[in-house]
């Protein structure tokens, strides 16, 4: 029995790590060579496409004003699709036909691939950076997501794990949250000696913030 829990902790925790991991997955849009905005990118193979074709270098689109709703503009290759009816909102990313970049500032449903979302921007606030007439966009791999992973694990400690009440974090840090296997935001705090007395009994994982990147994921269990 205690062979197949650990099993299921382990499976359990690549699932949810991989998901958080898709979901802190950003890249940075410079419009006009002037505007710098951020997204958050979704998980499928279109995303990890473009991901790879932007790696080593930028790509600038050139951007067209269509149906007074989006920009769109053409990627200059075809990406796998992974079409679904959405309907956008504001700031949402597109791939449209597997070779078309739209950047959605009103809404529009439709069956495309979902590719993110453009991050803390207001549909005024997009409509104002994009204009109302053409614009050039250049995507680029966001530097302060990839440095995540530039803050060793080892560097924090939790104790005791599995805990009853209080979970101590060892180690230097600006904030820390903890997830529940679902991938909600159940818990967060500044401090390095938490309560989980509250928690229900189960698998967590902890995210620890160092100048203003989040760590890799830690794991424990709520007795």
């Amino acid at each position: 029995m205690k062979i197949i829990y650990s099993i299921f902790l382990s499976i359990a925790f690549s699932l949810i790590a991989n998901v958080i991991a898709a979901q802190q997955q950003k890249i940075k849009l410079t419009i006009n060579n002037q505007t710098e905005l951020t997204a958050t990118m979704v998980d499928n193979s279109s995303v990890d496409a473009l991901l790879e074709l932007i790696e080593n270098s930028p790509l600038t689109i050139a951007m067209s004003d269509y149906g007074n709703m989006e920009k769109v503009g053409p990627i200059g290759t075809t990406l796998p699709r992974n079409d679904e009816s959405i309907t956008t909102g504001p700031g949402d990313l597109i791939l449209y036909q597997g070779s078309a970049l739209v950047i959605y500032y009103k809404p529009n449903t439709w069956s495309f691939t979902r590719l993110g979302k453009i991050d803390n921007v207001t549909q005024t606030e997009l409509q104002n950076i994009l204009g109302t007439g053409d614009v050039t966009v250049t995507l680029e791999l966001d530097d302060s997501a990839t440095a995540v992973d530039e803050v060793p694990q080892n560097q924090f400690q939790i104790y005791p794990n599995p805990v009853d009440d209080w979970l101590q974090v060892s180690g230097s840090f600006q904030s820390l949250s903890i997830v529940d296997i679902s991938g909600q935001e159940v818990m967060r705090s500044v401090n390095d000696r938490v309560n989980v007395s509250g928690l229900k009994s189960g698998l967590y994982f902890l995210k620890i913030e160092v100048n203003n990147k989040e760590t890799p994921i830690r794991k424990f269990i709520k007795k």
